[in-house]
């Protein structure tokens, strides 16, 4: 038990959809005795709220939108009580980001609100701050460490670091650790650091809670229904999957073709799917509970995300989605492509199948193999469930957290 532990999780909006393992996190730490505080830097604004992140909506601060007494009030009580800390840092910002505008304005709106979360921290005793994403929040968790002197530590994931990598590097000189969700991005990361923060720089994959997801149904009888979930966008690649679709179609294969989730490209998929007369065959189900998704996931036959290399303009990239994870963990086999971390989860024909990205009838035959070959997905699923137990366990990857939030504390 972690009775006692007292520690703030920094997110840019809680609860996410799209972030169900940052709640994992904090429910596996709420479970083992931890008083945990998240901090907001945004309003909740999502149509869906996950059911299992409602309990700790009492523990969320919000940060105000422009202004607020209590906002003045925090940062005039830096300003007197620490000025050296609190001019201190408000230079050391602005020193680093004066050559980009853009960043530096970002910051400047953060930090008033970032004074007030420090403010509320230091009453409450918290001990350590951990920020998911190495941007803002943990832009964030550094303000609230230069204010008060508390310990932080970062998690890494993709677009936060794909993007962009200003005060990377000092974020990591002040960060007591900086956790990567896999091996691809640690070594990116250090690749723009420098070799000499190694030693701070650890991989910690996102973890699952694996006695709370179902398992997969019977198959016998079912569908051969191919699920796809995600957020629509140009890195999911499910243009790739539809283009498939079709090709297994003109094959005569017997499927049905599921795309959970919404976003930008909802529109193109669309008229993709007219384009090559797909009605009836693929279909767009638009966002879904994280519990609706599971017992989808537990009646589908195969798992497909064709994710793609970051765009040349967007520097946008996967990390280990998190829905392969899922699908793996319930029994359902998996095909994806070899992007960023996802080799580290799926090894190419022992817990799943990889094929070239943008390559519709590469992803066609490998689903059409693992509709048609019971034997093969048999042996996917039961090495691709090890190696989430192995891997990507909410509880030993809550332990390695926790060892590094008590190191952090004087």
């Amino acid at each position: 038990m972690e009775t006692g532990l007292r520690v703030a999780y920094v997110v840019v909006m809680f609860p996410c959809y799209s972030e169900t393992f940052v709640l994992r996190e904090i429910r596996e730490l709420a479970r083992r005795g931890a008083e945990v505080t998240i901090l907001s830097l945004r309003g909740f604004s999502e149509k869906i709220m996950d059911s299992d992140a409602r309990p700790l909506l009492a523990r969320t601060l919000y940060a105000p939108y422009l202004f607020s007494w209590a906002l003045v009030r925090a940062n005039l009580g830096f300003l007197f009580s620490r000025p050296r800390a609190y001019l201190g840092a408000a230079a050391f910002l602005a020193a680093k980001l004066w050559r980009s505008p853009v960043e530096l304005a970002k910051t400047a709106a953060l930090f008033p609100k970032t004074a007030l979360f420090a403010r509320v921290l230091r009453d409450r005793g918290v001990r350590h701050v951990h920020a998911h994403f190495a941007n803002y929040p943990a832009t964030a968790a550094l303000i609230v460490s230069r204010l008060t002197g508390i310990p932080f530590t970062v998690t890494a994931h993709a677009h936060d670091i794909f993007q962009g990598q200003l005060l990377l590097d000092a974020k990591l000189d002040a960060a007591g650790r900086l956790f990567a969700i896999s091996e691809y991005n640690r070594r990116f990361i250090l690749a723009r650091v420098g070799e000499r923060a190694g030693a701070k720089v650890e991989v910690l994959h996102c973890g699952l809670d694996l006695a709370s997801l179902p398992r997969a149904l019977a198959r016998s009888g079912e569908a051969r229904t191919i699920l796809a979930v995600g957020r629509l966008m140009a890195i999911k690649g499910f243009d790739t999957l539809v283009q498939a679709a079709a090709v297994l179609r003109d094959r005569g294969a017997g499927f049905r073709c599921v795309i959970v989730g919404d976003g930008p490209d909802r529109k193109d998929l669309e008229e993709l799917i007219d384009r090559h007369r797909l009605r009836g065959l693929v279909a767009m189900e638009g966002e879904r509970t994280p519990q609706e998704v599971l017992a989808m996931m537990a009646r589908a036959r195969v798992f497909a995300l064709p994710s793609r290399p970051a765009g040349k303009r967007s520097g946008v990239m996967d990390g280990i989605p998190v829905s392969l994870m899922e699908a793996m963990a319930i029994g359902v086999p998996v095909v994806s492509c070899a992007v960023s971390g996802i080799p580290e989860l799926i090894d190419d024909g022992k817990t799943g199948l990889l094929v070239p990205p943008n390559d519709p009838r590469a992803l066609a035959a490998a689903i059409e193999r693992l509709l048609g070959d019971e034997g093969l997905a048999s042996r996917l699923v039961h090495a691709a469930r090890e190696k989430v137990e192995r891997e990507f366990n909410i509880a030993r990857n809550v332990d390695r957290l926790v060892e590094a939030f008590r190191a952090g504390v004087k």
